[in-house]
C-alpha cells in the first residue's frame, strides 16, 4: 500500500505536467516514459544489488520501499498522462479564470475527475508490487522481512508438502481479487475513459 501511495504521489504531478504543460523536451520525455518501464529488471538486478549493499539498504524494508516505486512510477506516469490528455482542458481553464492557481486546479478540479483513472492505476500498481519476486528474492534474507511472494518461495522445500505451497499461492491472490471486485466499476470507467471524444 505504501508503494501505491508513493507512486501516485510522484506520478500525479509528473503525468499532469507532461499532459498539460508545454516545456522543452516534452515530447521526448513523454515517449521515453514507457521505454524506461520496458527495460527488463534482470538487467538492473546486479547494479541494484551492489548499490543497495554498499548503501546498507539490502535486507531492509526501507530498501524495498525505495526500489518498488522505481519499478511502478513509469507505468503510472504513462497511464495517467493518457487520461489527463482525455480530460477537457476548458474545465481547467475556467478554474484558472476564476482565480485558482495551477496547483489548486489540479487538486480541486482535475483529481476529482480523475478518480476512475486513479483507481485503475492504484490497482495495477498494487498488483505489480504484490506479485514482485525478483527484487525481494535478491534483496531480502531475513525471514521476518520477507514479502509474500518471497515467503511462499521460501516454503519450497522437501519438509513442506506441495499442497501447502499451492494453498499459500492461491490464498495470496485473495487480496487482489477483493480489490479488483471492489474497484471494478472504477476500473471500467478508468480503462474506457478518453477512448471516445465528444
Amino acid at each position: 500500500m505504501i508503494t501505491v501511495l508513493l507512486t501516485l504521489r510522484d506520478s500525479l504531478h509528473g503525468s499532469y505536467a507532461v499532459a498539460r504543460l508545454r516545456f522543452k523536451g516534452q515530447k521526448a520525455f513523454s515517449r521515453s516514459i514507457l521505454l524506461i518501464y520496458m527495460v527488463p529488471m534482470i538487467v538492473l538486478a546486479l547494479p541494484i544489488y551492489i548499490a543497495f549493499s554498499m548503501a546498507g539498504l539490502r535486507n531492509t524494508v526501507i530498501g524495498i520501499l525505495l526500489i518498488y516505486p522505481v519499478t511502478t512510477i513509469p507505468v503510472a506516469l504513462y497511464m495517467l498522462q493518457g487520461y489527463f490528455r482525455g480530460l477537457p482542458a476548458e474545465v481547467e481553464e475556467a478554474g484558472l479564470m476564476d482565480g485558482l492557481n495551477r496547483l489548486q486546479v489540479i487538486w480541486k478540479i482535475t483529481l476529482p475527475l480523475a478518480l476512475p483513472a486513479l483507481a485503475s492505476v492504484s490497482l495495477y500498481v498494487f498488483m505489480i508490487a504484490w506479485n514482485e519476486f525478483l527484487l525481494a528474492f535478491m534483496l531480502l534474507d531475513d525471514p521476518s522481512k520477507f514479502t509474500l511472494t518471497r515467503g511462499i518461495a521460501s516454503l519450497d522445500s522437501s519438509e513442506v508438502p506441495r499442497q501447502h505451497l499451492m494453498a499459500g499461492a492461491v490464498i495470496s491472490t485473495v487480496p487482489i481479487m477483493t480489490l479488483f471486485l471492489g474497484l471494478e466499476r472504477f476500473m471500467t470507467k478508468g480503462l474506457t475513459a478518453g477512448s471516445v471524444k465528444g
